[in-house]
């Protein structure tokens, strides 16, 4: 590259600029009393917690060797509290007083893309971590000239600290895009707030179990930079999981929501697919692959749920974004808008991950009746949702699509209460009578005391999915054959003539 190559190269840096939502959030963030005063009250506990260490220990005759590690431990307990539950609870509370309807600010009046505004919440929490820890380091580094922590330790500790709270941060600008009315959201805050309680006492276990362990003399060892590289690599697929879910839900009810989120969902199902089946090469044992199985499927689950509710309707813009090609429609299909796509794709990939799991682990897959029990688990889901699908396009086809996610809801509870409400007026309600068969509850498999009966849970959730595919076939053959571009717009017929001023004639 020349020199005038270089020049230009570079002169197209002037035109960047930094994200104007990080801007607009750190200026408010500023300007906030409840960033300050945390942020004030954080340092004060720091301060008084090193004073009293170091005057307990004053007290002492001996030196204490391990004073350093104990008032790190302390001070990583604090930075959790402060960083995994302050932080998510103010950007999600800022997030959800943006979306609602009376609050005219980014989502409904900027002419930013979703994908940025998104993106600047989450650079503005991961700031205001950066500068909690930041804050923090100088107490950190002191902890380690007092001794019993080493440097590696510390890096380490905060570092995984600090993706654990990107990745709540992400968790609760998702929770606050999520459109509902205010006492929803207020119930989601509470929930998250509980949920991060439950969030810091493992955090600060962990972190204290590193601690002791060290990892100073395990870092030049394959296995250490393995295991760090995973943790990272699937903190990473989470958060950027919540990220996409974020910016579709805030995306316009015109575009195809569906698309990026599906594709996401798609390629880190296959990459930590892949990733457990070289963590089951080399420790050796078959059952990690639940460490990737049974996320999968809860992912799936809560997938179904989401598809059903989704309307059959596509907008003018997502149809003129359907291939030409009916060859290439029909993969399309699985990524568009509609809740025949969307059921579709989860049901080849809810096939394809027990098919992988039955092929590549047979002796797992054939033979455990955690399998057996997970695959009549997902056939009562697809049953549950097929029967609130057809009951909400038969009965009540006017209504909101949102309203199906509700249906299946309410005959998963009534296939899981009718059978007791029956036992209990015939006053045969007995614990041994609810640890009995129960087909058609899905919650009745994992009550059962006999597990070679599961089997029989099998052949009536296949057959209950049988009769549900054929009494939505003709839905879902509409919502196909209407899955083509629409027509092209014909220009108007000009009449031309001597009432036409703009024909020949009239001129």
């Amino acid at each position: 590259m020349n020199l005038a190559g270089i020049k230009a190269h570079f002169s197209n840096w002037r035109e960047w600029e930094l994200n104007p939502i990080v801007v607009k959030e750190l200026r408010q963030a500023v300007r906030s009393w409840a960033v300050t005063g945390m942020l004030l009250l954080f340092l004060t506990g720091l301060f008084i917690i090193s004073l009293l260490f170091l005057i307990f220990q004053s007290f002492d005759v001996g030196p204490d060797m391990e004073l350093g590690g104990e008032m790190f431990s302390w001070f990583t307990g604090i930075l959790a509290v402060a960083s995994v539950i302050f932080i998510p609870l103010y950007m999600g509370i800022r997030v959800a007083a943006e979306r609602q309807e009376n609050n005219p600010d980014l989502f409904y009046v900027s002419t930013l893309s979703p994908t940025r505004i998104i993106l600047g919440k989450f650079l503005c929490g991961a700031y205001m971590a950066l500068l909690f820890f930041s804050a923090c380091m100088p107490f950190m580094a002191f902890s380690n000239i007092l001794r019993g922590v080493d440097l590696p330790t510390i890096f380490y500790i905060l570092f995984h600290l600090f993706l654990i709270v990107c990745a709540v941060n992400m968790i609760a600008i998702f929770l606050a895009c999520i459109p509902a009315s205010r006492p929803f959201k207020v119930f989601f805050t509470f929930c998250g707030f509980v949920a991060s309680f439950w969030l810091v006492f493992p955090v600060i276990a962990l972190s204290l179990q590193v601690l002791r362990a060290g990892v100073g003399t395990t870092m030049g060892s394959g296995n250490f930079w393995a295991e760090t590289l995973t943790q990272i690599a699937l903190g990473a697929a989470v958060t950027g999981l919540f990220y996409v879910m974020a910016v579709a839900l805030v995306s316009p009810l015109s575009s195809n929501r569906a698309l990026p989120v599906r594709i996401y969902i798609s390629v880190i199902w296959l990459l930590t697919g892949l990733l457990c089946l070289g963590w089951v090469r080399k420790a050796g044992h078959a059952e990690i692959v639940y460490a990737w199985f049974i996320p999968m499927f809860i992912l799936l689950l809560a997938s179904l749920v989401v598809v059903i509710s989704n309307s059959d309707v596509l907008s003018h813009r997502v149809r003129r974004a359907i291939p030409k090609s009916r060859l290439m429609q029909y993969p399309a299909f699985l990524f568009f808008n509609g809740a025949a796509g969307g059921l579709l794709w989860v049901g080849l990939m809810m096939a394809a991950t027990f098919l992988a799991v039955d092929l590549l682990f047979p002796t797992i897959g054939n033979t455990s009746n955690t399998s057996l029990s997970l695959k009549a688990l997902a056939a009562y889901a697809f049953d549950y949702a097929l029967t609130g699908l057809f009951i909400h396009r038969t009965f009540f086809p006017h209504r909101p699509a949102k309203l199906t996610g509700l249906i299946a809801a309410l005959v998963a509870a009534a296939c899981c209460l009718m059978p007791s409400i029956v036992l209990f007026f015939l006053n045969e309600l007995t614990w041994n009578s609810i640890e009995g068969l129960e087909l058609g509850n899905a919650f009745n498999i994992y009550s059962m005391r006999d597990d070679s009966r599961i089997i029989n849970h099998v052949y009536f959730s296949l057959g209950w999915f049988a009769l549900m595919v054929l009494l939505n076939a003709p839905w879902f053959g509409r919502q196909v054959r209407n899955f083509v571009q629409p027509p092209a717009v014909t220009p108007p017929v000009i009449a031309y003539g001597p009432g036409n001023p703009t024909s020949p004639a009239g001129r």
